[in-house]
């Protein structure tokens, strides 16, 4: 079995060897690498030229900045694999990732989509943080309260891929990975799990997620439930959970704005996500927005 690695970047020079040094680590070894690349600006290209004589290594150049969405979708068309994963251009997986990856597969020879743990990664690359993954035994309903798949450690069976894209919309830049798990969800009915820490996230000060303005923000939550309160097949298979899905959204607008310092919007969305969904109110993520928001309001 052949597992294709995606990674979209763009001026990523500093820190992307980190990213494929982690590839080449794998004790599985049967992958290929695809690095897309957006155009960068900065040496991503003398880089890539430590690698690009490996036969299991692509190197494709976009004409223009044409953001991870476009990336992503080239480098899963251009993929040969049995499975596609993602990998973003500072984040790293652990050495064994593959392998578990190829024993699920062996394991559970119908799956589509599975996905396993991952750490949030301080400077030096060590775990500084361990989220929290809700039970998967009702897909619809954990992903209504947000992605926690995210875009590393998550695997497609490629035909899957083909089926499905990332929206390349300007608007939804930011939460476009969101999208795509729900649409993936709502097809597959289903999600797998390899229930072990496999790969990290870098949290960086050059993360985008450091540097996103509110008013796009806002643009793009508002895209995203919009485009989904539009979809056929969200508004039959998440009926029971659409009202969550809204409040949850509401809540990490109010996350955004407190730690930003907007303290009226940050309670108006709490107060939002309570009156959409009333029963938030005995999640312990309810409770835990309403302390961040009177924490930056003391502050």
């Amino acid at each position: 079995m052949k597992f294709s690695i995606v990674i979209p970047t763009y001026n990523r020079a500093n820190i992307i060897k980190k990213s494929i040094d982690s590839i080449y680590r794998q004790t599985y070894l049967n992958w290929e690498l695809i690095v897309v690349d957006n155009a960068s600006t900065d040496n991503t290209a003398e880089v890539m030229m430590d690698y690009i004589q490996d036969g299991r290594v692509r190197y494709i150049v976009n004409e223009k900045n044409f953001e991870r969405s476009y990336s992503r979708n080239r480098g899963m068309q251009l993929a040969t694999g049995n499975f596609v994963t993602l990998l973003d251009s500072d984040d790293i997986l652990y050495p064994d990732c593959l392998k578990y990856a190829f024993d699920f597969v062996r394991e559970n020879p119908e799956t589509q989509f599975f996905h396993c743990l991952y750490e949030i990664l301080n400077e030096n690359y060590k775990c500084k943080k361990k989220p929290n993954f809700p039970p998967v035994r009702n897909p619809f309903k954990a992903i209504a309260k947000g992605n926690f798949i995210s875009n590393i450690g998550v695997f497609y069976r490629k035909d899957l891929v083909t089926v499905i894209k990332f929206d390349e919309t300007p608007e939804i830049i930011g939460i476009e990975d969101y999208d795509f798990v729900l649409n993936v969800i709502l097809l597959t009915g289903r999600v797998g799990r390899i229930s072990k820490y496999c790969c990290g996230i870098y949290d960086h000060l050059g993360r985008s997620v450091h540097s996103e303005e509110w008013e796009n923000t806002y643009k793009r939550i508002n895209y995203f439930q919009n485009k989904q309160d539009k979809n056929p097949l969200f508004l039959e298979k998440m009926k029971m959970y659409r009202s969550s899905f809204h409040a949850h959204n509401f809540l990490y607008l109010s996350s955004f704005c407190a730690v930003r310092g907007k303290k009226y919007m940050a309670f108006k969305f709490i107060s939002k996500g309570f009156i959409k969904y009333p029963g938030i109110i005995i999640e312990s993520g309810f409770w835990k927005q309403i302390f961040v928001a009177i924490k930056y309001m003391i502050i």
